[in-house]
């Protein structure tokens, strides 16, 4: 104890001493209280939570999309099932869906876009299949292709992905379904379209048939809308500046004055894994000639909500 008071007694000694240690002993203090604040750099750059997300402005995201008529719909839009981002091919020229031949080889053309302004898609796989026609039936896979797809507004978008399809060696009408499969995406939500079409003769009425599945694992209660909407194409003209776009039309504009569609089963229960047939008769006005889209929609109700299950269009023709 002595030795410690003659160090003190030496120290208190010394001019400036007291202060020196004072302040050394505030530094130290405050290191142990207060965290230096981090400099500018890489170091600002850290995630803020403890799951590593990655936030820097550097980092963007893709955002393929198809004409996807379950997101369209879940959008409250009106949609059709003759698709425009599909097209069908023999020999270089365009096929109706309901014309195609069995054990034939057709080339299937599929469009995909990328809404994003900033990054573009890279080696995304497109899968392509192939149902029965009509609303919830199986599909089986046809082949997978990848596609890049450039940046909104820039080139290589829309891309356009090329299939060899080989019909089945059976009779039938089938339709096509595209499954974009992206690593990173805005929205997975507009990433599956289906061409599901077919083309009547109108002889006063028109009447067709198609299956309806459960594709679900619960029991459900299906119910059904038509109407008579169609994908307008807005036309292009050389010089012509400040084109509008078409106004959305909402989900069941309804059908064209004086059509009636009339469903048999209007209303149908169907457990998982089960089909039942439906019939639809199309009466058109009896002024008619020309051709006429038909949309049947198919519903279940889920958790209070309507959803979309499926759905087919058919073109009505008649004749001068």
């Amino acid at each position: 104890m002595s030795g410690l008071l003659a160090l003190l007694k030496a120290l208190l000694g010394i001019p400036g001493a007291i202060g020196a240690l004072l302040r050394v002993l505030w530094r130290l203090l405050g290191s142990l209280f207060h965290r230096v604040p981090e400099r500018a750099g890489r170091l600002d750059k850290a995630a803020k939570t403890h799951c590593v997300p990655i936030e820097d402005p550097a980092m963007v995201t893709p955002d393929p999309l198809i004409y996807s008529q379950y997101d369209l719909m879940a959008h409250g839009l009106a949609v059709t099932w003759d698709n425009p981002d599909f097209g069908i091919f023999k020999d270089g020229l365009k096929v109706d869906s309901h014309d195609l031949a069995k054990n034939t080889t057709y080339d299937v053309v599929v469009r995909v876009w990328n809404a994003s302004t900033d990054c573009p898609v890279v080696l995304m796989p497109v899968h392509l299949s192939y149902l029965e026609f009509g609303i919830g039936t199986t599909s089986h896979p046809i082949a997978t292709k990848h596609a890049d797809v450039g940046v909104k507004g820039g080139v290589n978008n829309p891309a356009y992905v090329e299939f060899a399809w080989q019909t089945p060696p059976v009779d039938g009408h089938y339709c096509l379904q595209a499954l974009l499969a992206p690593a990173s995406d805005l929205n997975y939500g507009n990433n599956l379209g289906q061409h599901n079409t077919d083309v009547v003769e109108a002889h006063s009425p028109a009447t067709f048939s198609f299956p309806l599945r459960n594709a679900t694992d619960k029991e459900h209660r299906y119910q059904f809308e038509m109407d008579g909407f169609e994908v307008q194409a807005r036309p292009c003209r050389d010089g012509e500046a400040g084109q509008g776009k078409h106004a959305p039309v909402g989900r069941n504009p309804g059908l064209p004055a004086g059509w009636t569609v009339d469903l048999t089963p209007p209303v149908v229960g169907l457990a998982p894994g089960m089909t039942a047939a439906i019939t639809a008769t199309i009466t058109p006005p009896s002024t008619f000639v020309g051709d006429q889209v038909v949309n049947i929609h198919a519903f279940y109700s889920e958790n209070h909500t309507d959803r979309l299950a499926g759905g087919v269009s058919v073109t009505v023709t008649k004749k001068p």
